[in-house]
């Protein structure tokens, strides 16, 4: 099975004479990425203003240097980066017309606008810009989008199908989760049908329905669940789970996710996991009951709107979630991870509850080479939760330095969670590790065959944890709350 990936990249001169190639370029992308006519034209102009930008202000007309411009397929539209090394430069307001009115064009033109000054290592601005698409409010009367009411249906079994979501019923779908959720639910993809379908035929997100037959033979969408498959295309998320509350308590879900557990294992997926809201104890339950094993404990996954909107409905706990993976193929020979010395108790038995196969270490082989001068490093924001993930690709002489750079930088921004993750392949982890919890981050879990092979996960959480609140539903996963309590750098502030 081919997942669909969309990322390019042009390196080009601070010649204004190639900024006419780039946009060419451009409009290629952003008509391949779905982008209408006008949608297009906004966005090159975006895109023409900031070139422009860089080769007027970030170098000298006599320096021969380059910049370079990345594009990646989103769904429903598209992200562009121009990364270059010229002359320092900050965005410290909001860019006005009258005192940036190239930057003041940019913003106006793109749905998401970000600028990074990364010190050493340059600039970066990013251009986030989506097709309109049709809302699922635009799509539906009235009458058909009023909240779902909880009734009592007459005893007995439900008839319902469970299969592949077919693309006529992904405004179903969109609407099942406006009326369950209303506007609070986070991924705002799925309140569009469009999107639904464009990340289901690009294998984004493989969805299940459940559908039961109304008068005239007609179908009505009752229940959704999905797949959301890593980069790897080894690894899966399961979520984006909603049931018409008329059908819940039905075992609906339960079905869903056999069904879901039973595609990937015929369709080549070695590792499922499960992010459960810790105010969700079903859930919880439920991937324990399918075989799932708690590896980590998230913080603050749930921005604090949302819990506060999950507290209004009844729901009580805190806005952390509960990680759980299955092995759908356990690969028998034996995989060396290195871990630091103070989580290798910690980490030996999260590998025991999966019934994994590794060699644990903690110490570094002989003849390693030295560590490189710069890291490699990827940031992922998710503005909608109020988090960001700093992936480590390679760990180098600079990685402390660089983590907390952009640790300030996030926090400015407002992030409330950041996570860091760290192969557990490379021998260098655990000094990393050990150099950036003296940063204030604490121990997160482990996620196993998450990227290139398992990941060593910690976390800062800008807000004080009430680890009471945080519900869990196994012995273990207990134990791991614990664990990071104990570690928590704001928790023992607070609880000297």
């Amino acid at each position: 099975m081919k997942m669909f990936r969309n990322s390019s990249a042009l390196t080009v001169p601070n010649d204004p004479a190639y900024i006419e190639g780039v946009l060419c370029y451009a409009g290629f992308i952003a008509k391949s990425a779905g982008l209408n006519e006008k949608e297009v034209l906004e966005l090159l102009l975006a895109i023409k203003e900031a070139c422009e930008n860089v080769v007027t202000h970030a170098f000298d007309p006599d320096d021969e240097e380059s910049y370079t411009v990345r594009f990646e397929s989103l769904v429903g539209g598209i992200k562009v980066v121009i990364e270059e090394m010229g002359l320092p430069f900050t965005i410290d307001k909001e860019p006005s017309k009258a005192d940036s009115p190239g930057l003041h064009a940019i913003k106006n033109n793109v749905n998401r606008m970000v600028f990074i000054n990364r010190g050493k290592l340059g600039k970066k601005l990013i251009m986030c810009k989506y097709t309109a698409g049709s809302h699922i409010v635009d799509l539906y009367p009235g009458v058909e989008l009023a909240e779902y009411k909880s009734c009592d249906l007459p005893p007995g079994k439900v008839k319902y199908d469970i299969h592949l979501m077919r693309p006529e019923e992904a405004g179903e779908v969109s609407r099942c989760i406006y009326m369950a959720y209303r506007y609070s639910y986070l991924k705002e993809d799925l309140y569009f049908p469009e999107r639904i379908r464009r990340m289901n035929q690009n294998i984004n997100m493989i969805s299940a329905v459940a559908t039961v037959e109304k008068g005239g033979g007609l179908l009505e969408v009752i229940a959704h669940f999905a797949l959301l498959p890593a980069e790897n295309g080894k690894v899966a998320e399961i979520g984006v789970a909603v049931v018409v509350p008329e059908y819940r308590g039905r075992g609906i879900m339960k079905a869903m996710l056999k069904f879901l557990i039973d595609y990937a294992t015929k369709n080549s997926f070695t590792v499922l996991y499960g992010n459960a809201y810790s105010m969700h104890r079903l859930s919880q339950k439920t991937n324990l009951k399918f075989g799932f094993h708690e590896t980590a404990i998230q913080l603050g996954r749930f921005p604090p709107a949302a819990i506060n909107t999950m507290k209004e409905k009844g729901l009580r706990g805190s806005g952390h979630v509960i990680t759980s993976f299955k092995f759908l193929t356990l690969d028998t020979s034996p995989v060396t991870v290195y871990v630091p010395e103070s989580h290798k108790a910690i980490i030996t038995d999260i590998y025991k509850e999966l019934g994994a196969n590794r060699s644990v270490l903690t110490f570094a082989p002989e003849g390693l080479k030295p560590l490189a001068q710069q890291s490699s490093i990827k940031l992922a924001i998710k503005p909608s939760h109020l988090t960001a993930t700093i992936t480590v690709e390679s760990a180098g002489q600079d990685l402390c330095e660089r983590i907390k750079a952009k640790r300030v930088e996030l926090e400015n921004q407002c992030i409330n969670a950041i996570y860091v993750d760290l192969m557990l392949k490379d021998p260098n982890t655990p000094l990393a590790a050990t150099d950036i919890e003296s940063l204030g981050f604490c121990f997160s879990g482990v996620l196993p065959e998450y990227a290139d092979g398992d990941v060593l996960r910690l976390q800062r959480y800008t807000t004080a944890v009430e680890y009471d609140e945080l519900k869990t539903e196994s012995v273990f996963a207990a134990r791991l709350k614990e664990y990071i309590r104990g570690l928590d750098p704001r928790y023992k502030a607070l609880h000297p």
